[in-house]
């Protein structure tokens, strides 16, 4: 049995120029998930979802779900609001609410896993989803979300390697979002706050 983790499916998705995700339709937008999904991971697997499993607006596709294999837990993220708890509970193992997360050890290495990188914790390492493919690095987080991971899921046991990269490996050139060409326009580009609203769980 091997654990594996993603985020971000967004079944019934139909913004593929805003995602930039190579798809005509919903359904072959599925089918490409589901077929990347399953060539990887067995019935058996477990497998962590960080959140947005369905487009918000498209609710109906959640049955979509029992076609990826494995047993999976969700951690909820901002997508997953139009749907209850028990509207996943027969998709889903176990639950996790919206803005929290799961604590793992993943081969001597503390990681946290949750939907918002800014939710992340400063003494851990992070997997986290929701930014699609703005970035796949951070210096203290790794985006699992299918976007930036060749639309498939990953094994956590190569968690290590990608940590190796980003500790030993990676120059200043990944990191220009700290570089002073970029410092300029911190809080006058982007927007402000986050998507997570604690009010609304």
């Amino acid at each position: 049995m091997k654990k594996w983790i993603c985020a971000d499916w967004h079944l019934g998705e139909d913004r593929f120029e805003l995602l930039s995700r190579p798809f005509k339709t919903k359904i072959e937008h599925i089918k490409h998930l589901v077929s990347k999904h399953n060539e990887l991971v067995g019935p058996d697997d477990e497998v962590i979802m960080v959140g947005d499993v369905c487009y918000q607006k498209a609710p109906e596709f959640l049955h979509y779900v029992d076609l990826f294999n494995g047993n999976k837990t969700l951690i909820r993220g901002n997508h997953d609001r139009v749907l209850t708890d028990e509207d996943f509970s027969s998709h889903f193992n176990t639950i996790i609410k919206e803005g929290e997360g799961i604590e793992m050890d993943i081969e001597g290495i503390p990681c946290y896993i949750t939907h918002y990188p800014t939710m992340g914790r400063k003494d851990r390492f992070n997997l986290v989803g929701h930014i699609h493919a703005a970035w796949k690095y951070q210096l203290n987080s790794m985006n699992v979300g299918v976007d930036a991971n060749h639309f498939a899921p990953i094994d956590l046991s190569s968690i290590p390697f990608h940590y190796g990269a980003i500790t030993k490996f990676y120059d200043e050139d990944v990191w220009a979002a700290y570089n002073e060409l970029n410092a300029k326009w911190v809080g006058i580009r982007g927007k402000k706050g986050s998507y997570f609203k604690p009010n609304e769980n």
